[in-house]
């Protein structure tokens, strides 16, 4: 893993692991989606009530996402709460090509400003975090942009803070773990891909201090919080200046491309709501299960037809295919994750009414290590 810590007052470096290798940035992307998108308000070219009218290149949008259909709408502000709260890519598209017209106009526009804020090893290519090699950053870049949030739009910051997002009657819980397991944390993102592994930049305030850290690459999001907790936990019993220079002024490090995280194999036993480039971890919401398959393949067919049976039923879901093991044999759970307790009875009425498997979960058993399910 790669790590850094700065005091968010100073820019002192209190600890710093790798902090200027490269890595992919996964859904941390979306920190500065969600900084140019204020940075438009406050240049009055935008406003927070304004209405967005979804394209069909953010509906196309894989998961993780709030499930918007081309030709509806969603306010500026549901928007930016979306990306920041439930790692939406479909709104981060959106708000990407409401501010530079496309979403390949907005990833230059991105990589200028992080140029702008001494970013000097970021590049990016999309405005959600979604899989491209030549998309990177690093610890350290990272670490200048969660201060730059604070620092730059102060009265926006407290949005960092959320833990749920209100859509459409349904109350979304943040991806964010730390929020509520860690004392005084308020912010910032959560972000996953195979490549980039479990990535974090987080912050917490204690005693009038503000720190700031960032971990990159951890291999559960449980090892990334945990590496957070005890980073920030150190960060906040330094007094003294440590050796290390100012953030802004750390040089680069080598040039060697970044490591791949996980492995193919490794990453096919998580749920496919992280491979979105979401937060990962805990499964969302109440699910439906439609049975357990020998391949994968079979799994991800089954979801995806179930889908698109359910689409007069369900306003949310996100696909799930988890390996299972059973007496040595593995198999694959099919699964739809992220509903309502009424969407996810509603599923099963409608798919058991044709003579096929179906179990709703709500999300004790879902997320339990001793579920029948598993």
């Amino acid at each position: 893993m790669a790590s850094i810590v700065v005091d968010a007052g100073t820019g002192q470096v209190l600890q710093q692991v790798d902090a200027t290798r490269v890595w992919h940035p996964a859904s941390l992307t979306k920190l500065m989606t969600v900084y140019l998108a204020f940075e438009t308000l406050r240049a009055g070219q935008m406003t927070a009530d304004e209405t967005l009218t979804v394209s069909e290149t953010a509906a196309a949008q894989p998961e993780t996402k709030l499930g918007l259909r081309a030709g509806k709408t969603i306010s500026v502000a549901q928007a930016i709460k979306a990306v920041i709260v439930r790692s939406a890519n479909d709104a981060a598209v959106l708000l990407g090509e409401r501010i530079a017209g496309s979403e390949d106009a907005f990833a230059a526009m991105m990589t200028a400003k992080a140029h702008e804020l001494g970013m000097t090893r970021t590049v990016f290519h999309n405005a959600t975090g979604l899989p491209d090699d030549g998309q990177v950053t690093t610890a350290r870049d990272m670490a200048l942009l969660a201060r730059a949030l604070m620092r730059d739009f102060p009265d926006q910051y407290p949005i960092f803070a959320s833990t749920n997002l209100q859509w459409h009657g349904q109350t979304l819980s943040t991806y964010n773990g730390l929020l509520s397991a860690y004392q005084g944390a308020d912010g910032l993102k959560t972000g996953f891909t195979c490549a980039s592994g479990y990535n974090l930049v987080g912050s917490a305030l204690r005693d009038g201090r503000r720190l700031i850290g960032v971990v990159l690459g951890g291999r559960s999001s449980a090892e990334r919080n945990g590496e957070m907790a005890r980073l920030l936990d150190a960060g906040f019993h330094i007094l003294g200046a440590p050796s290390f220079p100012d953030v802004a002024a750390m040089p680069d490090g080598d040039s060697q491309p970044p490591p791949r995280q996980l492995s193919s194999a490794e990453c096919s036993t998580l749920p496919s709501t992280a491979i979105g480039g979401g937060g990962g971890g805990k499964l969302p919401g109440w699910a439906v299960i439609f049975g357990a398959f020998p391949d994968q393949a079979a799994a991800r067919k089954t979801v995806d037809q179930a889908r698109k049976s359910l689409q007069a039923v369900l306003k949310h879901g996100q696909p799930a295919v988890i390996r299972r093991q059973t007496e040595g044999t593995y198999r694959w759970a099919a699964l739809l994750v992220g509903l309502a307790q009424e969407e996810a009875k509603a599923a099963c009425r409608k798919i058991q009414s044709s003579g096929a498997y179906c179990l709703a979960l709500n999300p004790d058993v879902l997320n339990s290590p001793t579920a029948l399910w598993r």
